[in-house]
């Protein structure tokens, strides 16, 4: 099976990562900038990468680098879709409000899907963000998405170290963000993280860690954690 990677980053605003109007219409930006530009971070201080879900599927099917483009405005170091292939739309080393509490030390990877927190659990969310009953079809995790969506962490670890980061750690999103507790959900952590990242990139996992409101990895999702969902 072959993954393509698509990098974006000169299609990238250069100066300032694209923003986004709050429901009031306050625009606030996705980076964090200083004197009028992205901040570029440190790489040797940069330990390790926090997989997230999209919560969602990109569209339009009939378009796909029109559905590509739509990373551009993800702020997400690299952004894994399912259909083998996956975008690079910001420079790895620009501070990105991606990951909460993990931001200054990590890098960012966004997996399109809408998967749940818990296989099978119907009252895990229907979107992380959601706190709701689970009332639709999950997102189907087959073999193509999960091949695209380890050579996007492949990728990732690789270019970052290769830039001099001492990537040792995989954090979920949950860990950092109480009010999204499925990010990014046992399916993608049983396949992309404890069954790829660990063995295969030499990763490892912080079960009990939390930064701010973040939940520790659950038992649902590694049995060598002791947490609940």
């Amino acid at each position: 099976m072959t993954v393509s990677m698509l990098d974006l980053r000169s299609e990238q605003h250069p100066t300032l990562f694209p923003s986004k109007k709050k429901q009031d219409g306050t625009v606030i930006s996705t980076s964090k900038v200083v004197a009028g530009k992205t901040f570029v971070r440190d790489p040797k201080k940069i330990s390790g990468i926090v997989v997230h879900q999209t919560a969602c599927v990109f569209g339009p099917s009939s378009d796909r680098q029109k559905a590509y483009r739509r990373a551009l405005g993800i702020p997400a170091h690299v952004v894994g879709f399912r259909d083998g292939t996956f975008v690079v739309p910001a420079n790895l080393l620009w501070y990105l409000y991606t990951s909460n509490g993990f931001n200054e030390f990590s890098y960012g990877v966004e997996l399109e899907g809408q998967y749940p927190g818990l296989l099978d659990d119907p009252t895990t969310p229907k979107r992380e963000d959601e706190a709701t009953t689970w009332g639709g079809t999950a997102t189907p995790l087959d073999d193509r998405a999960i091949e695209t969506f380890r050579a996007s962490v492949k990728w990732i670890v690789e270019e970052g170290r290769r830039l001099g980061s001492p990537l040792e750690y995989v954090w979920a999103h949950r860990q950092s963000n109480g009010q999204k507790p499925s990010d990014p959900g046992a399916a993608i952590w049983k396949h992309v993280v404890l069954e790829y990242a660990v063995p295969t990139l030499g990763l490892k996992v912080q079960n009990e860690r939390v930064i701010g409101d973040g939940k520790q990895v659950p038992s649902g999702w590694d049995p060598r954690a002791t947490a609940l969902y």
